[in-house]
Order: C-alpha cells, then structure tokens, then sequence
C-alpha cells in the first residue's frame, strides 16, 4: 500500500495543479467577461447620454430610410414627438425640392460607394414651417461589414441661411436702386443733351448767320470784317464743341437704333485716334427696349474709352449678333492686356459699373485678358421673342 501510495502521489498532485489552473483560468476568463460586459455598459450608456443629451439632431433610420432612433434634438428640431417620429422615414420630413438629392446619395452610402455624405437640405416642420439644416450621414455595419443603417446628424443653420437670404436681398435692392438711378440718369442726359443740341444749338447757328451779315456790311472795313470773321470762327468752333458735348451724353445716332450708334462710336475711336476699329454686324436691325439697347451702346462706349486709354492698342474688333433669343456683344483688342485679378480698383470701377448695369437686364459680363494677349469684353442678355424678328 505505500508502495501504491508513492505511485499515485505524483499523479494526484497533477491532477490537482491541473485542476487548480483550469480554475484560475475559468476564473480569468469570467473576470474578463465581466469586464467586457461592464465595457459594453459603459459604452452603450456612454452612447445614448451622448445621443439624447446632443445639441444636434441624430437619428438612426434602417435600410427603408425609416426612423428606428432619434433623439429629443432632433424632435424639437422637426416639431414631431419621439412616438411620431418613429412611425415616420426621412421622406416625410425632407422638403420636395431636396428629397431627390438625397435619395441618390443615401442609395450611395447604403451600397458602400460613400462611407459619408454631407448635404445642405430643408426640413418641413410638423408645423409646416421651413427650416434648413446640414445633414451629415454616415454607414453602421454589422458583423459581415455590411451596411445596416445609417445615422444621420442634422445641424441647424436657419440662421445663416436667414442671413444668407437678407444678404441676397439687400442685394437685390441695392442692385434695383442701382438700375433706377441709372435709368434716371440715361433720361436726364438724354434731356440735357436734346436742350444743349436744340436750343443752344439754334441759338448759336442763328448768331452765326447774323454774324455773316456782320461781315457782309463791314466788307469795306478790314478792321472790323477781321472781327466780324474771328467771331464767325469762334461760333463755329463753339458749335463743334457744343455738338461733341451733346453726343457724349448721349448720341443723336442711338435714336436711331443700337447698330447706328455703335457705328458712331467705331467712327469716333478712328477720327480721335489711330486705332483701326472693325465691325462685325450680324443683323442690321435689333429691334429691342430703349433700355436694353443703352446698357449695350454704354457698355461699347466704355470699353473703347478703356481701349483708347490704357490698351495702345492698334485694332478693335467689335461683333453684334442675336441667337437663341439673346443680344451678343464681343469687343476685342489686340493691346497690352492686363491680369484682372490685380487690376487696382480705381482701374476695375468702370468694369464693375458695366457688369452691373448689364445683370440689371437679367444678362452676364465676362472680361478675358492676358498680359500681352490684348482684352475681350462679352456680354449676353435675354430678348423677349416678341422683341425679335
């Protein structure tokens, strides 16, 4: 028996170290599971604190895009309880014009092509009120990596966009109050100019001819047909000047059409300077509002002012044409050029004014230059198709 004894000693005793290790290691594996489970805890109170407690709305919605959490953010944010909500998919809460725009990007984010997606998108209220939001969404996978839901996170910029709206507003007036003072300016110069070219200018021819009744009766006198014919000479050069003075505020010629008038100025350009000016005309009769065809004739006259100042051009090009139910205006030089974006602002106020002047008229200016590669002014603006032949 102490034989046997001896024998299974050694075995008793591994039987018990491997025991006691199968133990200690059931026991780790239970403390390490309820440290698990104490994480998981942690985390998932750690996740819905921080999902109901958010400043931001946040909601999870599943594959058909209906609402399966959302928190108390995200209810005020749409006017709807919790309960409702629930019963409701993000269609019923996107504004119409937005919807379709975010379906295809969720469609994306559900078939893995976008981990994210961020959209700028209106939200209807249960109130019926209109409110914006940036929505910011994103994939949760399950155990095979595939997309389960997806959670959205909705922040509301309302306010900006108010502001956005009053800025775009104020602009709007600014630009109409622009318009109008430019249409009451257009109609006192054209008031001005017809009194300077009517009455002064009758006044000044009959005191020329009463002047070449001076010098008639002075004949025999040297002295006084001398006077008499400096100030026949006087009259006439006062005649000149008053007549350039008239077209300046605005031409006889733009009575007469748009195509006349820039006919006028491409003369004016050559006579004053030796700048080679060429027309390309492609109807000879634009039939269009005396508004429109001012904005066109001013935004040429300031051009070839610029041209005759600053370009040291030696050729203008200037084509007019109509197509899809809109004015063309393309004047080019073939000058110095410039970079605008450092063009001084003194320098960019002329731009700024034509620009301007031409978005009025529901129309787009586009300037080109290159240093060394000369300008090119392009303007486009809508006419009525009962304005056109």
């Amino acid at each position: 028996m102490d034989a046997l004894s001896t024998l299974q000693s050694p075995l008793v005793l591994t039987i018990a170290v491997l025991g006691l290790g199968l133990l200690s290691a059931a026991l780790a594996a239970i403390a390490k599971l309820r440290r698990t489970q104490e994480e998981m805890r942690i985390s998932k109170e750690f996740f819905q604190s921080t999902f109901e407690s958010a400043a931001v709305g946040m909601a999870v919605a599943d594959q058909g895009g209906h609402y399966i959490k959302v928190n108390r953010a995200m209810c005020n944010f749409v006017g709807y309880s919790e309960a409702e909500l629930l019963g409701m998919s993000y269609h019923d809460v996107t504004h119409p014009d937005d919807l379709k725009e975010n379906v295809q990007a969720r469609a994306r984010l559900l078939s893995g092509e976008l981990p994210t997606f961020h959209q700028e998108k209106r939200y209807v209220r249960k109130d019926g009120q209109i409110v914006w939001a940036l929505m910011v969404a994103s994939q949760v996978l399950d155990r095979n990596g595939r997309v389960a839901y997806s959670v959205g996170q909705m922040l509301n910029i309302e306010p900006q966009k108010k502001v956005e709206r009053d800025l775009l507003e104020s602009r709007r007036q600014l630009r109409e109050l622009s318009s109008h003072q430019t249409t009451l300016l257009e109609e006192e110069r054209k008031h001005i100019a017809r009194e300077i070219h009517d009455e002064l200018g009758q006044r000044l021819t009959a005191l020329k001819m009463e002047i070449s009744l001076l010098r008639l009766c002075f004949g025999n006198n040297p002295e006084l047909f001398r006077i008499a014919e400096e100030m026949r000479s006087l009259a006439d050069s006062t005649i000149d000047v008053v007549r350039q003075v008239a077209s300046n505020l605005r031409p006889a010629a733009l009575d007469l059409g748009l195509v006349p008038a820039i006919e006028w100025l491409a003369e004016d350009l050559q006579l004053r300077s030796e700048i080679s000016c060429q027309l390309e005309i492609g109807n000879e009769e634009f039939i269009m509002d005396e508004t429109q065809a001012t904005v066109a004739f001013r935004v040429v006259q300031e051009s070839l002012t610029n041209i005759a100042r600053h370009s040291g051009a030696s050729e203008v090009h200037i084509a007019l044409w109509d197509g899809d139910a809109q004015l063309h205006l393309r004047i080019h030089d073939n000058g110095c050029g410039f970079n605008p974006v450092t063009a001084s602002k003194q320098e960019s106020f002329g731009l700024l004014g034509m620009r301007e002047r031409v978005l009025a008229m529901g129309g787009t200016l586009q300037l080109d230059s290159t240093p060394g590669q000369g300008t090119t002014v392009s303007i486009q603006m809508p006419l009525q198709e009962n304005d056109r032949k």
